[in-house]
């Protein structure tokens, strides 16, 4: 995507990274009964304020701007899918689809590489594709993945070496390619009306149909 000249009347550069460290944000985990939740992150005026390091009142109107332009989901609070796009949004040259095809093969065959160590506590459970690449674009700025982990699914066996466990992994997958942008299960969750397709577990060994 490309910036806007402005965006909530500020300059998007800096809007940018208020969603980007929004993103990044660890994702808190509540006890509900023995089973483990993970909290719905949302941007109310406070976040904004923090952010942004403005005053709350102004906060309250960069929000309401950001919901109208469309960056912010009115409801939820949450970013919408131009949003989580622009918290993703790197300055950069586009690829093929040939190209991001080939660094989608890699990712599934790291993913392959540790789900097969047996006794792994964690494990990658799905990836999805979404975005311009699932669209079909010739030349893409970047490969938009859902990435879910067997973290959750530990229940009440879940430990904090676990969570360690997943960000190691994230890190490794992230350095497969500066093209990959990673969103994780609570993404996928609050962007429920984005298309996109699960690509792993995977039926063949090719991700050439993505090319």
């Amino acid at each position: 995507m490309d910036l806007p000249e402005t965006i909530a009347g500020l300059d998007p550069q800096q809007v940018r990274e208020m969603f980007k460290n929004f993103l990044q944000r660890d994702t808190e985990v509540e006890d509900r009964n023995g089973v483990p939740f993970a909290v719905v992150r949302r941007m109310p005026p406070d976040v904004i304020a923090a952010e942004l390091q403005v005053p709350l009142t102004e906060a309250q109107h960069i929000q309401a701007a950001l919901v109208t332009e469309g960056w912010i989901e009115p409801a939820k609070l949450t970013p919408t899918r131009k949003g989580m796009g622009l918290a993703q949004h790197r300055d950069r040259p586009k690829i093929s689809r040939t190209k991001a095809g080939e660094i989608l093969d890699q990712v599934l065959d790291w993913a392959d590489q540790k789900n097969a160590v047996l006794d792994a506590r964690v494990k990658v459970k799905t990836i999805h594709l979404y975005g311009s690449l699932e669209r079909g674009a010739d030349e893409v700025g970047d490969i938009d993945l859902f990435v879910e982990f067997t973290t959750l699914d530990l229940g009440m066996d879940l430990q904090p070496e676990d969570e360690e466990i997943e960000d190691e992994l994230l890190k490794e997958l992230t350095g497969i390619s500066d093209y990959l942008s990673l969103s994780s299960y609570l993404d996928r969750m609050m962007m429920d009306d984005v298309p996109k397709r699960q690509i792993f577990p995977r039926a063949n060994k090719s991700a050439s149909d993505h090319r």
